[in-house]
């Protein structure tokens, strides 16, 4: 029924309970699911694409400080108390979803700790990847923090082929949309990528995993040891 990891995990323990209260949903690129300051109404499960979590800046600018796609959620901090988004939240790559009130999660919550811990690593999880893209963003080069974008959007959307704009790829890196350009480029000419008219397709992940920084293989250990799974294939 769900292909989103934490939604099929809360399904095994409470299956009636997500049959009679979640909803399927599409999504195109550029959605918003929550602007910061605005209330947490739905949590949202995504199944397929990605969604970026960015932060706003007063110029207009975005940057993105972390990724949600099948292994993940947005809304979860309604459990512990939030009431309103930290940042703005839309979808960077087309899909589908699931959705459910927030109000009805922290209900369930309220009489079933296992999902309260489910949601808890799940924030823990979002707040690692902010701090490691802030790591990232201050210490890496261009070239390594392309790279291990590309990686890091193929490991939450399970998608082949990621369908990127140079605009809104330099606006999430928070590069200028030449560099973006001459780096992919780059990777393309290694045979590592292909990339044309906003597609990018991974041809050699080893050789782009060589490209990368550390963070890409950071944060899948610490998904791994957060959620104790076995990451059956590669993403």
């Amino acid at each position: 029924m769900h292909h989103n990891e934490i939604l099929a995990r809360l399904h095994q323990s409470h299956p009636d309970f997500v049959t009679r209260r979640a909803r399927q949903i599409t999504y195109v690129h550029g959605d918003v699911f929550g602007e910061a300051g605005s209330p947490i109404a739905d949590v949202l499960f995504p199944s397929s694409g990605m969604i970026s979590l960015v932060v706003d800046l007063s110029d207009g600018d975005r940057i993105e400080a972390g990724m949600v796609g099948r292994r993940g959620m947005i809304g979860g901090s309604a459990l512990f108390g939030a009431a309103t988004h930290l940042c703005t939240s839309f979808a960077q790559l087309p899909g589908s979803g699931w959705t459910i009130k927030a109000a009805d999660l922290v209900e369930l919550a309220d009489d079933a700790p296992d999902v309260r811990d489910l949601m808890f690593r799940n924030e823990q999880y979002t707040l690692s990847q902010a701090q490691q893209t802030a790591a990232c963003n201050a210490r890496h080069r261009i070239p390594q923090r392309l790279a291990t974008w590309i990686l890091r959007a193929q490991f939450d959307s399970g998608d082949d082929e990621l369908l990127l704009t140079q605009e809104y790829l330099a606006q999430m890196l928070g590069v200028q949309r030449a560099s973006v350009s001459m780096f992919a480029g780059t990777l393309q000419d290694k045979g590592l990528i292909f990339y044309r008219r906003g597609r990018v397709r991974v041809l050699d992940r080893e050789g782009l995993e060589r490209e990368a920084c550390e963070c890409h293989a950071t944060l899948r250990s610490r998904h791994k040891r957060l959620f104790e799974i076995e990451e059956c294939q590669s993403a």
